[in-house]
């Protein structure tokens, strides 16, 4: 009966991909095979001069891998799927991709030393307005393809901070000084971390997080993230 009742509702109102809005297949969620198959991947995990590392953390923080899956276009199918993914309730598009990704990097080096996996977290206001952090479904997706747990609870953001978006990359950082406190310092010390968060932008977030957790001890932090902003 409920299948029955699943396939009138999708007749009625078929389910849409949200990067194209064309109608999804069966088998196909939330974003359909043609969207995901053109998303342009980085490759980051290949190159030996990775310019993730270069470009957004050189002087800022220590990052021992810089990771990203996507190279992100303004006004793109992706675009649309991470707005959508982090606005309009649908982070488990997070865990899928952090599934994918998960999958690609397990044949990378860096991971065989990783130890635990860290979101960037939300200050509490930001987390109640939206219900919901879309980097810990990221993470929870990453952590089941490289079968590396996730570390929850263990950093939180103790300032609330104005939004990035209209700041220059000096302004970023400054808007981000101390925003970031370990709480679990003995489970994070000696330990190399993957940092994982949705998009990279300036990276003025990641390093603030990540010198927050190499001065409470963590040996290393790698970063990850779903995709990079194209300059």
């Amino acid at each position: 009966m409920k299948r029955l009742i699943a396939g009138l509702l999708d007749l009625l109102f078929p389910p849409i991909c949200v990067g194209c809005n064309g109608k999804l297949v069966q088998g196909e969620k939330w974003v359909c095979t043609i969207c995901f198959g053109s998303f342009p991947e980085t490759n980051s995990h290949k190159l030996a001069d990775n310019a993730i590392v270069i470009n957004h953390f050189l002087g800022k923080t220590h990052i021992a891998y810089g990771f990203s899956l996507y190279r992100l276009r303004k006004k793109s199918h992706l675009a649309q799927v991470l707005f959508a993914m982090k606005y309009k309730n649908q982070p488990k598009i997070g865990e899928m991709l952090g599934q994918y990704y998960g999958q690609i990097l397990s044949e990378t080096l860096a991971m065989e030393t990783i130890d635990g996996i860290v979101a960037i977290p939300l200050h509490p206001k930001r987390f109640k307005e939206r219900g919901y952090n879309q980097s810990d479904f990221f993470a929870k997706g990453l952590s089941v393809s490289l079968k590396t747990p996730v570390y929850t609870k263990c950093i939180e953001r103790i300032r609330h901070t104005p939004s990035q978006t209209t700041k220059n990359k000096k302004e970023r950082i400054a808007n981000l000084e101390g925003a970031f406190q370990v709480t679990a310092p003995a489970l994070l010390s000696g330990k190399r971390l993957l940092l994982v968060d949705d998009i990279l932008t300036t990276g003025a977030t990641l390093a603030s997080c990540t010198n927050a957790l190499l001065a409470a001890g963590a040996a290393e932090v790698s970063i990850a993230t779903i995709a990079v902003v194209e300059a």
